[in-house]
């Protein structure tokens, strides 16, 4: 017993940890003979996959499957099931009841930021009060502190290429290109462009955005991606110091993930 605890545990910080919707499903009451008991847990996985245990049998599996439809309708709901009344044989015959509460756990937006300088670490300490789950890639030791950075959920100090690769890049994530040159711009939209990222913004100017998108398509990155770069990065604000430029950021990306699409207009 204690074994399939640490294991379900286990699977359960996974599932934190790549912070995917999951739904958690609880035992919270018995009465009488059940094959559950209280406190039992069990987390469904969007492909149906399981962890854990409420009980197991035909219950368990019909909780999985209204486990599986709050991923389209969300929020919580509470099962009740009614052991002592067989239908047909298709129940348990227990003679008790027993009640499943189960919820969506959908986690927050994230947020990567390549490059620490100045206004990244403005936007990464507001991101977070925006509810956002942020990553920090720098290669530079002194602006990758984890330090610096305690309200980041990950700081990463490795070479910006393969920074992209261990961010995890996936379709809940919103990317701000923030490195400290040009060609290091250029080799992390190069890794991040064709990957998932829902958001990717980039610092920069006008004329030096026609020849990054020209270099970038003839890396054959795909066109429509190159098109869909926010860039210059977000809105215009009138703004000249880090953190008005980080506020600037962040209202873009904010109106993103709400559904409204708002870029930089002179």
């Amino acid at each position: 017993m204690l074994f399939m605890a640490t294991e379900f545990f286990y699977e359960l910080k996974q599932a934190f940890n790549r912070n995917e919707p999951f739904v958690l499903c609880t035992v919270v009451e018995t009465i009488g003979s059940s094959p559950g008991t209280v406190g039992q847990k069990m987390i469904v996985r969007r492909d149906g996959s399981t962890a854990g245990t409420v009980g197991g049998g035909i219950n368990e599996e019909r909780t999985r499957k209204a486990a599986l439809d709050l991923f389209s309708c969300g929020g919580s709901l509470m099962l009740t099931y009614d052991l002592a009344n067989p239908l047909e044989g298709g129940e348990p015959v227990c003679g008790g009841k027993s009640r499943v509460f189960i919820e969506l756990q959908a986690h927050e937006p994230r947020m990567v930021i390549f490059g620490g300088g100045h206004i990244g670490r403005v936007l990464a300490k507001m991101a977070v009060l925006a509810r956002f789950r942020v990553t920090l890639a720098d290669e530079r030791p002194e602006y990758a502190n984890p330090e610096l950075f305690p309200e980041c959920v990950q700081v990463i100090c490795k070479p910006f290429e393969e920074a992209v690769a261990e961010a995890g890049l996936d379709k809940n994530c919103h990317v701000t290109v923030l490195t400290p040159g040009h060609r290091k711009d250029f080799e992390v939209l190069e890794k991040v462009l064709p990957s998932e990222a829902a958001y990717v913004g980039l610092v920069c100017s006008a004329k030096k955005l026609v020849e990054m998108k020209q270099a970038l398509v003839e890396k054959t990155v795909e066109q429509k991606r190159v098109d869909a770069l926010f860039a210059p990065i977000g809105i215009n604000l009138g703004s000249t110091t880090p953190e008005e430029i980080a506020v600037e950021i962040l209202a873009q990306i904010v109106a993103f993930r709400n559904g409204k699409v708002l870029r930089f207009e002179k």
